[in-house]
């Protein structure tokens, strides 16, 4: 797969990524998309079968205390996927009495490219596991931001010095024009009942393009929830085909023109992590609304365009302009001193 177009992209650097977190079920898209090939998002009426749209979770590195285990009302569960825990590597365990799973360190990277005005961040997801929707109560297709990668904040003097040689060589400007434009104040945002704090610019976004259908334990979810609709309703659709029915979703969401879509670049402090540099992909609109399982209508925010992908090439990534993301590091690098302290 070509990413974005872009023929003679030149990979300069490799920076292993602490977390990445792609929120597909904040698609209204994908959503959409499974409900209209026949299958229950999120759950059947009768609630005997439950389909949540799972999110990509990785954690590689960054924290300054051991990980804690992960509860299973957060979790895809490794029934849902014809696996067991052993099977997965993970460990059953008990938090705050409930039932948990510590899960083994995951393994992501990110491949930084150029080619003229666009940067690429090409990621490269080795390990992984499938969460469901946040438990906080609010539904993600009303979210603001939906994929969010992190890398520790050392890279920083390194990336800016990165992108100074190779703007100043292919812009052929001064050093005070590239520091010179208009980059707004960064803005402070506040997360997860404040155990993230962030500051950022938000930047445009020259494309994207995510494929949930290319994660592997996303394709063996899908079987096994199309062997279950099957059961509860054997005339369905999808039971005439499940193994086609699966191979033809359009799974990859990508860059549309009509979507406001942008970037939020800067610095994060996570409880319990390191601090980090932050590329957030986000979008506000236009509204879309679509027909639901459990409601007539779901109403939310558009995404993207949804694509057909064979998942041959397995390609994540995002394009943003080089002096914009330069520009947003040299201004929110000056707050690192405002980010909290770990306790």
């Amino acid at each position: 797969m070509m990413l974005g177009g872009l023929k003679d992209v030149e990979f300069v650097k490799n920076y292993p990524v602490d977390s990445l977190q792609i929120y597909f079920a904040a698609s209204l898209e994908i959503q959409e998309e499974l409900i209209n090939n026949g299958f229950y998002v999120p759950k059947s009426p009768d609630g005997r079968v439950s389909m949540p749209v799972p999110l990509i979770y990785s954690n590689f590195r960054g924290w300054l205390k051991p990980a804690e285990p992960i509860t299973i009302e957060r979790l895809i569960p490794p029934e849902w996927l014809g696996l067991t825990p052993s099977q997965l590597g993970w460990k059953e365990v008990s938090r705050s009495g409930k039932g948990a799973f510590e899960i083994p360190q995951e393994e992501v990277y990110v491949n930084i490219g150029l080619s003229g005005d666009s940067m690429v961040f090409d990621l490269d997801v080795k390990q992984y596991h499938l969460e469901r929707i946040s438990i906080r109560g609010v539904n993600p297709d009303k979210w603001t931001n939906w994929t969010m990668f992190y890398i520790s904040l050392e890279y920083i003097d390194e990336l800016i010095s990165m992108l100074e040689e190779y703007l100043l060589r292919s812009t052929h400007t001064l050093f005070s024009s590239l520091v010179s434009g208009g980059v707004a104040k960064p803005m402070k945002e506040v997360q997860q009942g404040g155990k993230e704090v962030t500051y950022y610019v938000e930047v445009p976004v020259k494309d994207f393009s995510f494929c949930l259908g290319c994660f592997d334990l996303t394709q063996r979810y899908l079987y096994v929830k199309a062997r279950e609709h099957c059961e509860l309703n054997p005339s369905s659709n999808i039971c005439r085909d499940p193994d086609n029915v699966v191979k033809r979703l359009k799974m990859r969401l990508k860059y549309s023109s009509t979507v406001n879509t942008f970037a939020k670049i800067g610095i994060a402090k996570i409880a319990g992590k390191r601090p980090q540099i932050m590329v957030k992909l986000a979008s506000t609109g236009p509204k879309r609304i679509i027909r639901g399982v459990l409601k007539d209508r779901v109403e939310g925010k558009a995404r993207g365009e949804l694509a057909y992908c064979d998942h041959i090439v397995k390609k994540q990534y995002v394009i943003l302009d080089p002096l914009e993301f330069y520009r947003a590091l040299i201004a929110t690098g000056k707050y690192v001193d405002k980010l909290p302290k770990e306790e």
